[in-house]
């Protein structure tokens, strides 16, 4: 650009306000930043103001943009895009606003014409305030008027350029309150230049964004995409949300007008307001990715298809968490995606309904945070596909709470439903229990599905009825079930289950059996509520009984799941039980016969394993639920089984095979920190243990090694080792205490190791 100022021209505000049907600040300029709160900021705002009021000539030098013409409001408008200047205009529109609503001059400017282009908080902010009314008021804070009007929005609060907007328009106001006439705004110029005219492309434009602050990902994907939206989709009416204010047939109009309002508010979290960028940008990417697994195939790209689709699992990576979203996101696999039919739509769509989507188990609204997650992407994916089809979104829900969980899941989960939605359509099927039925996947399907196709062909019949249900069972109210459908759905949504119920219909290999669901049906019912296991007259829970009667009747516990096995009541970890592999032949039986006192002792007689019965025959089971929630079985320190207490500390509660018998026997205690109540578990917090025998005191000591041995006598009390008369620093612990190591002989012959102790003892009464 030429240093040459013959081509500038020296204007007022009201000035630009005359030539131009709207001046918008652009994407490219972030918050207004000369209402901040910080020092440098202050100052600032402190010496500009003292200039103005004081009647001085003030210049604000540059001011230069471009000029485009946009439809907004269904209007050709001439529009003033500046690019360097966006603060002082800023300003003088806010001192221009101020005049106008506190009386202090007789002409009036359109000062709607000023708008952001940015958020939608500040857009709409100044549209608010200068269409609506309201008056400065002397001895109250302008911010506090405006807030206090009904049509102030509180979310608004959290926008940088709202915020400072208000701090700026009340330290104009503190102005006025220390002087008699409002300044001459016309004595405040500066120089414009517009680019277009001085035949200067955007590329000045462009680079003027290492000027101010950086784009967010998701500004920069707003952007793009919307110099890729379509003029000629036609417009169907649910794809957007209503609003008699939205451009009427314009998709590309109608997209721009709700992205900056009804979509993005859905994802403003105020008490998150920095994440809200990566909610919606999370929303948009994960979604597209979806589409292109569902109907990447469809490209005319084929040789792309595969790089596209690990194009986007980079951009959505887990381990980046939200970093991904907020730094950079790749446009050229989102705009490939965006190139496939209905993308846009259905995309559209997919933000229209995502604050509506509720389970069907529950009345409470999806948390902001959680509807940009796999899950609920899921849901909304389905929804789209099939226009919120009650089976569909049953469906879904089916396969989101019990399969989905993460990205690789979530797309091979809109892969299946793509196939779901391709065989409806083509083979003109209208129902899809009726699509399930008779589908045939490819390769290997999850255990959900699995299960979602069992009961679609339980709920129709080989006529594609739905099939009567003559079973027992009734309805809470008292009614019969007149179909399968029926009672499907209420045991879905019972308790915890949210739809994974295979364990009421198949048996311990895991075969579909569908003639002991009533039986199970009961059970599960009397068993369980939404939080776990209940206890009912049987006291199922504080007794441990249904704990003790699924580990008595599982034939291979120490083979598949003995490691990490969690000693818990609550929902989650029954959910994963009764939905486990490894636990078939164990749910199966409890499930079928029913759980009593008298049936557990039959199955608990039967095990062959010692150590399982120890665990499940006394009062063990009980001490453990009731007091150390998510508790988990482990070997310990010194090759034993044991309960291990997560946390600090971290408490274990051991089963020693040696004190246990004579524990059982009678021949010896735990001291008090160690005992558990009628029970030959002990429980440690430092590996040892403390027992007594004879009256004498003893330590198992917890990690023995070349030096340390394992039994060692105590002096009363256990205060400390037994020294020998003959004690002497450096020596062996054989020599300087009375201690002796445990033998594998001792474990099968408990004598053994009570004549040991009994020959420390007569050493120490020497």
């Amino acid at each position: 650009m030429s240093n040459n100022t013959s081509n500038y021209q020296e204007y007022t505000f009201s000035k630009l306000l005359e030539q131009y049907d709207k001046i918008l600040v652009p994407m490219i300029q972030r918050d207004y930043a000369q209402g901040r709160t910080d020092k440098k900021a202050t100052d600032v705002r402190n010496n500009l103001l003292n200039d103005i009021f004081c009647g001085k000539d003030v210049h604000f030098d540059l001011v230069f943009g471009s000029k485009e013409k946009r439809i907004i409001d269904g209007k050709e408008m001439n529009c003033f895009i500046p690019v360097d200047g966006q603060q002082r205009l800023t300003t003088l529109f806010l001192l221009h606003l101020y005049r106008q609503k506190a009386g202090k001059t007789n002409t009036e400017f359109d000062l709607s014409k000023f708008s952001y282009d940015t958020r939608r908080a500040a857009s709409d902010f100044c549209k608010s305030i200068t269409s609506e009314e309201w008056t400065v008021q002397k001895d109250k804070k302008v911010s506090d008027i405006i807030k206090d009007s009904s049509w102030f929005m509180n979310y608004w609060e959290k926008d940088p350029t709202v915020e400072g907007m208000l701090n700026m328009l009340d330290a104009i106001h503190e102005k006025c309150n220390e002087i008699t006439d409002y300044p001459n705004l016309n004595k405040v110029t500066f120089f414009f230049f517009d680019l277009e005219s001085n035949g200067l492309n955007e590329n000045l434009y462009l680079k003027m964004n290492s000027r101010g602050k950086p784009l967010t990902a998701f500004e920069n994907l707003k952007a793009k995409i919307e110099k890729v939206l379509p003029d000629t989709i036609k417009v169907e009416m649910k794809w957007f949300p209503e609003n008699n204010a939205a451009p009427k047939d314009s998709f590309k109009e109608k997209w721009k007008f709700f992205m900056d309002r009804d979509w993005t508010n859905a994802f403003w979290d105020k008490d998150n307001p920095s994440k809200y960028d990566v909610n919606i940008a999370k929303f948009i990417v994960r979604f597209l990715s979806g589409y292109w697994a569902a109907f990447g195939q469809e490209s005319d790209e084929k040789i792309e298809e595969k790089t596209i689709a690990e194009n986007l699992k980079v951009i959505n990576k887990k381990e980046e968490n939200d970093k991904n979203y907020a730094d950079y996101i790749q446009f050229d696999p989102i705009e490939k995606v965006l190139k496939l039919v209905n993308a846009f739509p259905a995309l559209a769509y997919a933000l229209t309904i995502a604050p509506t989507i509720k389970p069907y188990w529950s009345k409470d609204t999806i948390k902001v945070s959680d509807k940009s997650e796999y899950k609920l992407l899921s849901v909304i994916f389905t929804y789209i596909l099939f226009d919120g089809d009650e089976s569909a979104m049953r469906f879904v829900w089916n396969m989101a709470e019990n399969y989905v969980s993460e990205y690789d899941n979530f797309v091979t989960y809109c892969k299946r439903v793509g196939e779901i939605h391709k065989f409806m359509h083509d083979n003109n099927v209208t129902s899809l229990y009726k699509c399930l039925s008779d589908i045939e996947f490819g390769g290997n399907i999850s255990d959900q599905l699995k299960e979602e196709i069992a009961k679609a062909k339980q709920i129709l019949d080989e006529d594609g009825n739905l099939r009567k249900y003559n079973g027992s069972c009734k309805k809470e109210d008292g009614s019969d079930y007149q179909t399968w459908k029926e009672i499907i759905i209420d045991a879905e949504s019972y308790a915890f289950f949210k739809g994974a119920i295979r364990f009421l219909f198949t048996d311990g290999e895991g075969n579909i059996y569908w003639c002991d669901f009533d039986t199970k049906w009961a059970n599960a019912k009397k068993y369980f509520d939404k939080e776990g296991v209940k206890d009912g007259k049987e006291k199922f829970m504080s007794n441990a009984l249904l704990m003790k009667s699924l580990m008595a009747n599982c034939d291979d516990f120490w083979d598949k799941i003995w490691w990490h096995f969690e000693f818990s009541n609550d929902a989650v970890h029954w959910k994963s039980i009764l939905v486990s592999n490894n636990w078939k032949n164990a749910v199966d039986a409890i499930m079928g016969t029913g759980v009593t006192i008298e049936t557990t002792k039959k199955s608990i007689e039967r095990i062959r394993e010692p150590l399982i019965k120890n665990i499940v025959d006394d009062e063990l089971m009980d001490y453990v639920c009731n007091n150390m929630p998510g508790a988990w079985m482990r070997r310990t320190y010194h090759n034993y089984h044991a309960i291990w207490q997560s946390g600090y500390p971290s408490c274990q509660i051991v089963l020693n095979p040696i004190l246990a018998q004579l524990k059982f026997d009678n021949i010896i205690n735990y001291c008090k920190k160690n005992c558990i109540e009628n029970c030959r578990y002990y429980k440690c917090v430092e590996k040892n243990v403390d027992f007594k025998y004879n009256n004498h005191y003893f330590r198992w000591y917890g990690s023995s090694n070349d030096i340390e041995l394992d039994i060692y006598l105590m002096e009363n009390d256990w205060a400390d080792y037994k020294k020998r008369p003959n004690y002497e620093e450096g020596k062996l612990d054989k020599d300087n205490y009375y201690c002796f190591r445990v033998t594998e002989e001792m474990e099968t012959d408990t004598s053994l190791f009570t004549k040991a102790l009994d020959c420390l003892i007569k050493e120490s009464s020497k």
